[in-house]
């Protein structure tokens, strides 16, 4: 589905981290890409995650996003840049976040000029296909996890992100949160966004009814394609 125009793009990249692979990494997201990334270990697809974004120091090699090189982006720059990437962390919310739709809102009030009440019916409208009622008012503390978990969704999507980099714990690998994310995903990318997904080893992301434009596996190797089982079906 990729029109040839990068938007994420990483050249022998080789990141100062404990967690990452210490082999230069190689990869290229374009418009409407989706990658599914098996990562061994959470801290690593963190890692990568932050190296993706900028926020890991480069030993060498380079990463791009929508052309720039995050290594010679003035930091006033590069976190404006960083507007335009919605991101579901493995720890998606605090515990103590007051405000759990102001915590949605956030960052998309503050790198758009998007009125605050168009956001506020984007984000309802994501909330409910996310499974929830609506976009979340009060405390964390009201909330479920699997709410939590359905609220940073919307963060990630908010907003029209030309980057979606969602990290789903194992734990959160449901089938309707599966369907969502998807659903939601596909859209995104029909309007020009590139969705890598880091995820631990687990049935449902094997399953061949998800077919990302590219597989890969996240480990001491580095980045390496991976294909399913011929028994899986």
């Amino acid at each position: 589905m990729s029109t040839g125009h990068n938007i994420l793009s990483l050249d022998a990249a080789r990141g100062i981290s404990e967690y990452l692979p210490h082999i230069p990494l190689d990869f290229a997201l374009g418009e409407g890409d989706f990658a599914l990334i098996e990562v061994l270990g959470p801290r690593r697809g963190t890692a990568f995650a932050d190296l993706c974004v900028g926020l890991v120091p480069m030993a060498d090699g380079q990463v791009r996003f929508l052309g720039r090189d995050w290594s010679q982006v003035p930091q006033a720059h590069a976190d404006a840049l960083r507007g335009h990437i919605g991101r579901l962390f493995r720890l998606p919310l605090r515990a103590d976040t007051p405000d759990v739709a102001s915590r949605i809102l956030l960052a998309r009030l503050h790198h758009t000029r998007q009125p605050e009440a168009e956001l506020r019916a984007e984000a309802s409208g994501l909330a409910l296909r996310f499974g929830l009622p609506g976009l979340p008012a009060g405390p964390t503390r009201l909330l479920s996890e699997p709410d939590l978990l359905r609220a940073a969704c919307v963060r990630a999507f908010l907003g029209r992100p030309r980057l979606v980099i969602l990290e789903l714990p194992l734990a959160a690998q449901q089938d309707n949160l599966i369907s969502a994310l998807l659903e939601v995903g596909a859209e995104a990318r029909g309007q020009g966004a590139a969705v890598l997904w880091l995820a631990g080893i687990g049935p449902a992301l094997r399953s061949r009814a998800i077919r990302p434009s590219h597989r890969l596996r996240l480990g001491d190797a580095g980045l390496v394609p991976f294909r399913l089982p011929a028994r899986v079906a």
